[in-house]
């Protein structure tokens, strides 16, 4: 089994987990903001398991990813400046963390793009 279509298979765990992620993030850095992410990502997660063939849930899911790319690769662009300075280490695991964050959010906006059907049909295999 490829790992996008296991992943497709457990899409509402994915997005529990990548709230969990966020969570934890929002616990270390202390931003309030940090929030709106987790509590989207634990949304798109129980619409993912409650109603998968909505297309609100297909839409909240989408912009989820979408969201959470675009802070997770601010925030990679944020820490790149401090690379080479005091804070190289810091910076550097920061920066790279984070791009690597953003990626798993594009994979998650590329799987809701793809059909309701086909992500309910894995689902159910």
């Amino acid at each position: 089994m490829k790992p996008l279509e296991l992943v497709r298979k457990n899409l509402s765990y994915a997005f529990f987990l990548l709230g969990v992620v966020w969570l934890v993030i929002a616990a270390y850095t202390g931003y309030p903001i940090v929030i709106w992410p987790v509590a989207t990502c634990v949304v798109a997660g129980l619409l993912l398991r409650l109603r998968p063939s909505e297309r609100f849930t297909w839409a909240w899911m989408t912009s989820t990813a979408a969201m959470g790319l675009i802070i997770a690769a601010y925030q990679a662009y944020y820490w790149l400046p401090f690379i080479g300075g005091s804070l190289n280490a810091l910076a550097a695991l920061t920066a790279g963390g984070f791009a690597v964050f953003a990626l798993v959010h594009l994979v998650m906006l590329f799987l809701g793009g793809t059909k309701p059907s086909a992500v309910i049909s894995a689902a159910q295999s």
